[in-house]
Parts: structure tokens; sequence; C-alpha cells
């Protein structure tokens, strides 16, 4: 039985430019989405089998089915020029775009023949350290609203690689918080990701008044930091058998009692024994 070779890098190669041409030159589109005054011109072959939103919005009958034009007035360009780049090229960039798109007054992605519509020398302003953490929540969001599942999970991966990348940062109080308000209640996995991340760093996060004033104000991240350090076993349950044989060796070391200096006669409390502690028979003072 004779098998099919995979694709060479180079012909995968060759079908990613294709991809990326008929996203940047707008091409042979047949629809188009709105957002905030940019208008990207896209194939419904592309997007609508690939978003279950889309998908509805085309196919169900509603007026874009019509029009072949979708409104999106709630989001921004950079989130949608992300979107767009993942369903084209199963990727997008977290700091920065791979599509450029020109202000609301002139045309976006007209057909010039250009990579790059902004000049490649004009001067771009200082981005916050943590704008690609807040760019991957946005992408996040935008993925799980559309129904384009495999780009949920990319956001939450290059999520994940910041968080654990700049967890020390004096920013990243910002962005655990960007989640909790954010991110819809029924999503849970990027705080997965924030609590893992506080979790394995635990002593130094709590120093930071900004990180407990967050876990004041949302108790289930505090649960979930809680389950994480027990399920990644950075909090164990005590082992009985040598808090039993530290116990034995402390009893037999102290004669008396040093408050009322008996001989001891040794009484145990509760689960005083869990902390070798044990108390004197006699004036039942803990030793």
């Amino acid at each position: 039985m004779s098998m099919e070779p995979p694709p060479s890098m180079s012909a995968m190669s060759e079908l990613k430019d294709v991809m990326r041409d008929l996203l940047q030159r707008g091409q042979f589109t047949d629809m188009e989405i709105h957002c905030q005054g940019i208008t990207f011109p896209v194939h419904q072959a592309i997007v609508c089998t690939q978003s279950s939103y889309f998908h509805s919005a085309i196919c169900d009958g509603f007026k874009e089915s019509t029009e072949k034009a979708i409104h999106l007035q709630d989001e921004t360009p950079a989130t949608m020029e992300r979107v767009l780049s993942f369903l084209y090229l199963r990727e997008y960039s977290e700091d920065g775009h791979i599509v450029q798109y020109q202000p609301p007054s002139e045309l976006a992605m007209p057909d010039n023949g250009s990579d790059s519509i902004i000049p490649e020398n004009e001067a771009e302003s200082p981005k916050p350290m943590n704008q690609a953490a807040f760019n991957n929540i946005e992408v996040f969001i935008a993925a799980d609203k559309y129904g384009i599942i495999p780009l949920k999970t990319l956001a939450t991966s290059k999520f994940s690689q910041w968080a654990n990348a700049n967890c020390s940062s004096p920013k990243f109080h910002e962005v655990v918080e960007k989640v909790m308000t954010s991110v819809p209640s029924h999503e849970s996995i990027l705080r997965e990701v924030i609590a893992d991340v506080i979790s394995r760093h635990i002593f130094d996060q709590i120093q930071d008044p900004e990180i407990v004033h967050i876990l004041d104000s949302f108790g289930c991240l505090g649960s979930l930091i809680i389950r994480k350090l027990v399920s990644n076993e950075l909090v164990r349950r005590p082992n009985e058998d040598d808090i039993f044989r530290g116990l034995v060796q402390k009893i037999n070391s102290a004669r008396r009692c040093r408050h009322c200096l008996k001989d001891f006669n040794v009484r145990l409390i509760g689960r005083e024994y869990f902390y070798e502690g044990f108390r004197c028979a006699a004036c039942n003072t803990r030793n």
C-alpha cells in the first residue's frame, strides 16, 4: 500500500504566501467585515468555513447574507486583523500586525501590490510591556465569540508563555485583573493559567498588594490557586509516620515537664501531634 508523501516545506511555504497575498491584497473577495471605520475584504470560503458566527451570519438568511457585509461595532480593527491573520495563515502577531491597515479616512488593504500599507520608516509609539498579554486576551475573547476553537487554543498558548515569562513584572496584576473582569465567566482556561502561574510563584506574588487585592475581590481565583498548590504538590499532606517518629524522639529526649518539673506522663489532645506537640498529664502544659 503506497503512502502519499507529506507536503514539502517549500510547498507549504508557497501555500502560505498565496494565502497571505489573498488577505493583504483583497483580490477575489466576496464579503466584507466592517469594524470602527475599517473595512476588511475577505473570502467567504475561508472565513465562514472556520467560524460558526460568520457562517451563521452569511448563510442563515440574515441581512448580512444579502449584503455580504458584517458590521462589528464592538470589535477593534487590531483584534479583527489578528483573527483574520489566523484564519488565513494559522498565526497572528501578539505585539504587532501581519496585515497593516489604514486609518478610517483611507481604504483598508487596497490592491496596491504592497505587503505593508503603513510605511516601514513610520515611527511607532512605544507599547506598554503588558500590551502583548492584553492582545492575546482580546483575541481569545474574539475567538470564543466567533466560534473559532483553534484560535482560542493558540491565544491561550501565547498568553501562557507571556504570563510565565512576565509574572514578576510590576504590571502583571493589570493582566490578572483584565482576565478576571473581561473574559466570559463560562471560559476558565485563562484563569487556570493565571492560577497556575501565581501558585508556582506564590511567595513572591503575595508580596504584591495589588495581587492580594485581586484575590480579595475574586474568591474564585483564590480557590483555583489553592487547587493548583495541591495538584502541583506545592502544598502536601503531612506524613503521619514521619510526625509520629518525630514525636517519639521528642518524648524520649525529655524526661520532665518544663513547667511542673514532674516526670512525664504524656497526654495527646486533638491533633497536636501533627505539630509534634504533647502535654504533661499532671499540669496540662504543652511541651
